[in-house]
């Protein structure tokens, strides 16, 4: 799978563990708060199944889904609010 020489190759990473699908809901749900009208209801779809991959996580992990959602919604809203201030450029 050469993962290591890519690594080597391209440093970069993403976090795992659906946090990655977590931030592009938060933005789609973001920007379909700024558009009207019928023409927001495909941001708000493809929002609520970005958020699927970290819920399904979860159901296999065997935790609380909601609690689990709920505390992760909150850590990412409070992470892009940090990010926001300090204008730092995480990927």
């Amino acid at each position: 799978m050469s993962v290591a020489r890519n690594i080597i190759k391209n440093p970069k990473l993403v976090p795992g563990g659906g946090a990655t699908e977590l931030i592009v809901s938060a933005i789609l749900k973001q920007k379909s708060a700024s558009v009207e009208g019928i023409e927001k209801w495909p941001y708000e779809a493809a929002a609520i199944a970005f958020e699927a991959i970290p819920r399904t996580l979860a159901q296999n992990c065997g935790v609380n889904v909601i609690r689990t959602m709920t505390a992760l919604q909150g850590k990412h809203t409070k992470w892009r609010e940090c990010m926001d201030r300090h204008r730092w450029e995480y990927w």
